[in-house]
């Protein structure tokens, strides 16, 4: 039942949203329009204003008296979530979703609302920015409250019930660490290890703050095998500085994370103020049975054929599963398996070299770097993609000059061959080091790419985006450090080349409505399948590469890409916060995706099913969508695309 309607003036109702925000960003115009548009509805206490599972009024509700309780339904009882009193607004969600009502929401007074239309409401963000930035924050919030109920999903009774990798940290490391002084002796950290039979000493400075740590790796390589070991030099002549470190709550899938990493077997445990708390082991995770991936980079290192490689590729796989069953972020997933499949990567051509050795080609005749491309060179592979690399050579005379193109394409052809043992698949566009398009010298690299920049042949536009994701994986690094030199100002100084990769990308949008609806294909058997890689995420990699190289930013990484642009105020805070949110979810989806395929037998083609997601699920892929789509628009402004 509705209550009495209070009589509130015009000029009261912009008093009291010109002193609340966001509408308090707006102009006095805007702000009279959105009262000549909306209405007044009253609701006696108790009553419902929506309920769970009802379909959108397409209304956002500012409460101007008394307070409406969110109420969730969890089996068979209800229970509070939310109270929103005067001042607050509730619906904004479901409002640009279109999706059903997921908590209901009920007068916990008599309450007075001010009712804005949907169209009243888009038309008011799309003419104010803060009006909207506001907004994003507080849709960046949910974005990320839905995305860990999604990645809590189906997985935890499929996979590994045993595994322990979301045990915390602190709950397996040692918290009592043995430690010494930056100017102790060698000689006294070495007793220090025999003594306590342990194998590794944490250095700390005076205030009791971790500065390094001495291993016996670093005694032995350091200082015992010098022809005159000196045991009187102090421990922070030889102490790794560089500290990796983990948080106590951190799960202990982070720590397996940053030993696979950065190939090391101590990682010290420090809290934010960066006071000692422990460290934690390799045989601290082996206690706790989560250290497959340890254990495949050491098998990785042993096999001395492609075939034994090949073999290791179903326990990469079962890490995958193992990370996922633990929640661990989408990014966290990439991170790890894209380290595991450098490192398949890295033994696949080592063995090839000893093939050309054993078939009489010697050893390389020049220096040489292997560089990998695409989404392996974004470090954002979660499933064995098809190949994308390339061959960088150090330049020669021209007699010697075909003598070593013919022996890098010859090396090329066994590391194409031994990663397609691997799992790999051939890349369909032939960007492989054994095409002679993607194996050349140094000055032929800078060659195609002048001729790219100066030409901007809509052929080359594939090419273009799959190089310019290029990172050093093997080999001479420094020749991928002088060309990424001369790619980033050359990239960086051609506007015509990136408003041609902006038109490109904005060819086509985000599969979403003029309502912000999702719009999908419907197959023989009507079910309605989205493309998450070729319809969604595609705009949002192209987009953020588009601003990077305007930058001269040379990170590859997706997110490490969002962070860098997020530090120059390229990206807004919130807005940033928005697009790693939409990222993680929208790569959550197409790892599930991948692994329900897998799991049936089938190959992973990235395409969903919207008809077996459930209410959260659609509604966290749309409001990602969403992101997408504003960053394509926010690209089409930036780049002028709209003007060309």
């Amino acid at each position: 039942m509705s209550a009495p309607i209070p009589d509130y003036s015009k000029d009261e109702l912009f008093e009291i949203l010109k002193a609340t925000k966001p509408f308090s960003f707006l102009e006095d115009q805007a702000i009279t329009l959105i009262i000549d548009q909306a209405t007044i509805k009253s609701y006696t206490k108790g009553s419902f204003i929506f309920r769970e599972g009802d379909p959108s009024k397409q209304i956002l509700y500012f409460i101007l008296d008394g307070k409406a309780t969110a109420l969730a339904r969890l089996g068979s009882e209800e229970s509070v979530t939310t109270v929103r009193s005067k001042g607050d607004f509730f619906g904004v969600t479901v409002l640009l979703s279109d999706e059903a009502y997921p908590v209901s929401m009920v007068a916990a007074d008599d309450l007075t609302c001010l009712l804005i239309s949907q169209k009243n409401f888009q038309q008011t963000l799309a003419g104010n920015s803060h009006f909207a930035d506001f907004f994003t924050k507080t849709l960046a919030a949910r974005l990320k409250d839905l995305y860990l109920t999604f990645a809590d999903s189906r997985y935890e009774e499929q996979f590994f019930q045993g595994q322990s990798l979301r045990r915390r940290v602190a709950d397996i490391a040692r918290d009592q660490v043995v430690t010494c002084l930056p100017m102790d002796k060698i000689s006294d950290v070495a007793k220090k290890m025999h003594k306590n039979r342990i194998s590794s000493v944490v250095v700390v400075a005076f205030n009791g703050k971790p500065v390094g740590i001495i291993t016996e790796k670093d005694l032995v390589h350091k200082v015992l095998s010098t022809d005159q070991p000196d045991l009187n030099r102090r421990a922070h002549e030889i102490m790794s500085s560089d500290l990796i470190t983990v948080k106590p709550d951190d799960f202990s899938y982070r720590a397996l994370l940053m030993m696979t990493k950065y190939n090391i077997k101590h990682i010290v445990i420090t809290d934010d103020n960066d006071v000692l708390h422990g460290i934690i082991t390799v045989k601290d995770l082996i206690r706790n049975r989560n250290s497959g991936a340890l254990s495949i980079i050491r098998q990785i290192e042993y096999q001395d054929s492609f075939d034994g490689l090949a073999g290791l590729i179903r326990e990469i796989d079962q890490v995958q599963q193992a990370l996922l069953t633990e929640r661990a972020f989408a990014s966290e997933i990439c991170s790890l398996l894209s380290e595991l499949y450098d490192r398949i990567t890295r033994r696949v051509i080592q063995i090839a070299e000893a093939q050309m050795s054993s078939e009489g080609r010697g050893k390389p005749p020049v220096e040489y770097c292997f560089i990998t491309m695409g989404s392996a060179g974004r470090k954002e592979q979660f499933s064995r993609t098809d190949q994308d690399h390339g061959i960088i050579y150090a330049d020669l005379n021209h007699e010697e000059q075909n003598e070593a193109a013919d022996y890098f394409l010859n090396l090329g052809q066994k590391i194409v061959s031994g990663m397609e043992m691997c799992g790999f698949s051939r890349c369909s566009g032939f960007v492989m080091a054994d095409n002679p398009q993607w194996c050349r010298p140094l000055s032929g690299w800078k060659n195609m790419l002048s001729s790219w920049t100066a030409t901007l042949d809509p052929r080359d536009i594939r090419n273009m985006t799959i190089f310019l994701d290029y990172r050093h994986l093997y080999g001479e690094s420094a020749l991928c450090e002088h060309l990424k030199d001369y790619s980033t100002r050359l990239f960086k100084d051609s506007k015509h080349a990136l408003l041609f990769m902006a038109e490109d990308d904005l060819k086509h949008r985000v599969p979403l409505n003029i309502f912000g609806n999702i719009i999908s294909r419907r197959t023989s058997s009507k079910k309605r399948r989205v493309n998450l890689k070729a319809e969604v995420m595609v705009h949002l990699v192209d987009c953020i590469r588009l601003f990077t190289l305007r930058e001269g930013i040379r990170d590859t990484n997706s997110f490490d890409r969002i962070h860098s642009l997020k530090a120059r105020g390229v990206f807004k805070a919130d807005d940033a916060e928005f697009i790693e949110a939409a990222f993680e979810s929208l790569l959550m989806f197409r790892i599930r995706n991948s692994l329900d395929r897998l799991r049936d037998g089938h190959t992973p083609d990235n395409v969903i099913d919207l008809s077996q997601l459930n209410k959260k699920e659609r509604i966290l892929l749309k409001e990602a969508m969403l992101v997408v789509n504003r960053l394509q628009t926010l690209t089409d402004h930036s780049f002028y695309v709209h003007k060309a």
